[in-house]
């Protein structure tokens, strides 16, 4: 068998609203980006520091590396774009300049390794929930913020290598024989891209169901033993804290479990049809294209294997191209919800930023002025 490879193409409607959903996309990412930046660093803060806040941090960094590699510069491939209006296919054919679209490759890799952090943390966050309430000397005891740490570390150590394969399995190169350097994709060894593309999404899927189990486990017994009156007794304001960060992890993994949901479900979708064999017709170029650009790929196998939507191939195309995208953006903001809820919820959160105001010079200078009142 020759070598396969292929053009790095991106197809966008020919309307070009999708070009719209990638700057909406932009936007939402820089501000999750920036808010996670403050979660971690007011987390920092000695007065907020315990084992469960730190692993609020891993997953802020988790989820700013989530959101960087999904749009974080897509301002600038917007910018690269070469597009030409198809009239075979009723859709423009984008092409990135050779290194953006080498660039904008690894990102869309990236984007799953730093995903599957994000599971992980937040389904610890759950169990350590769920542990604290059941054994809540032991947890005290044992559950220290360095042992917490570590975990964290673990988590990150192990995506990053599951994930670094992937990179290696796409050679991409500048296409010189045209007028422009557009990317051609090429597999470096098939063993690898068969684990980049087949096997890692295979084990990514397991990931992903087994973290939302646990996940609804978690939040059905933390329910329970609220609805139970787990806290009860004398009202303290140590219990109200308790229950207020109780009810916070609960928010957590709701939000979390709601925008993960559709992409679970279609990746499960993905697994058993891979399992019952309908892909393994010309299984290498299919690899090397699901590796290049997963959201383009899985769109043609939503349409080659089911008929959710009626009409042509290339208006089924464009749907399935936005639901996919509509997916990504619902990871976003669960990323950016995080931000929000731990606003939302906790009190001394609230109060640290507070501090953190009246430490300025304005801050004091107001302070000082209401003092005087």
């Amino acid at each position: 068998m020759g070598p396969v490879n292929s053009r790095i193409l991106y197809l966008i409607d020919s309307d070009k609203h999708l070009l719209d959903v990638f700057t909406a996309g932009s936007v939402i990412a820089y501000v999750s980006m920036l808010f996670n930046i403050l979660v971690f660093l007011l987390l920092c803060r000695k007065a907020l520091r315990s084992p469960a806040t730190v692993l609020m941090q891993g997953l802020a960094v988790a989820d700013f590396l989530t959101a960087f590699s999904s749009y974080g510069l897509h301002p600038l491939f917007l910018l690269e774009y070469d597009c030409e209006y198809s009239t075979t296919r009723t859709l423009y054919e984008c092409f990135l300049q050779h290194p953006y679209c080498s660039l904008a490759t690894h990102l869309s890799i990236s984007f799953f390794t730093f995903h599957n952090i994000s599971f992980m943390i937040t389904t610890c966050l759950g169990l350590q929930k769920v542990i604290a309430i059941r054994y809540p000397i032991w947890t005290k005891n044992q559950l220290t913020i360095n042992k917490t740490a570590i975990i964290c570390v673990f988590f990150f150590v192990l995506s990053v290598a599951l994930g670094m394969p992937r990179h290696f399995a796409i050679k991409l190169e500048a296409d010189i024989s045209m007028h422009r350097q557009i990317c051609i994709g090429s597999i470096n060894d098939k063993d690898v891209i068969k684990y980049a593309s087949v096997h890692y999404l295979m084990f990514q899927t397991t990931l992903m169901t087994c973290c939302c189990f646990v996940m609804v486990i978690s939040t059905f017994f933390i329910i329970y033993k609220l609805i139970n009156n787990k806290f009860k007794g004398r009202v303290t304001e140590r219990r109200r804290q308790e229950r207020r960060s109780v009810i916070m992890i609960v928010i957590v993994l709701v939000v979390f479990l709601i925008t993960e949901i559709p992409k679970v479900i279609l990746n499960l979708w993905w697994c058993i049809k891979h399992t019952a064999g309908d892909f393994l017709a010309n299984d290498r170029f299919r690899s090397l294209l699901l590796l290049q650009n997963y959201e383009d790929e899985m769109s043609k196998l939503l349409i080659d294997h089911t008929d959710m939507i009626s009409g042509y191939y290339w208006y089924r195309y464009s749907v399935f191209r936005f639901l996919l995208e509509i997916i990504k953006l619902f990871t976003l903001l669960g990323c950016l919800s995080n931000f929000i809820i731990y606003i939302i919820m906790s009190m001394k959160l609230r109060n640290e930023i507070i501090s953190l105001f009246k430490k300025t010079p304005n801050g004091r200078a107001l302070e000082m002025e209401m003092n005087r009142k």
